[in-house]
């Protein structure tokens, strides 16, 4: 697996949309996980989609003010990636 963060770089992956999917596989969460990657998933969007019962531990659900909080205070650079 490619790296995926620098040393002493805050790094996190929010997931939102039918991404919800992606945090209901330990295989992906662990890897993720195990590299310091912090993970998030938009509360409503996993309750939408029935999955709140089956996100991996370590992967904390936000509403839409967190979101934000997000992008304001805690990360300096946004990646986004949409289909």
């Amino acid at each position: 697996m490619a790296k995926l963060a620098e040393k002493d770089e805050r790094t996190a992956v929010l997931h939102i949309q039918d991404a919800c999917i992606a945090v209901t596989s330990n295989e992906y969460c662990k890897k993720l996980l195990e590299n310091k990657i912090k993970l998030y998933t938009l509360r409503a969007d996993v309750k939408a989609r029935g999955l709140a019962e089956k996100t991996c531990l370590g992967v904390k659900a936000i509403d839409y003010r967190e979101w934000v909080n997000l992008l304001i205070s805690e990360h300096e650079k946004i990646v986004s990636w949409t289909s």
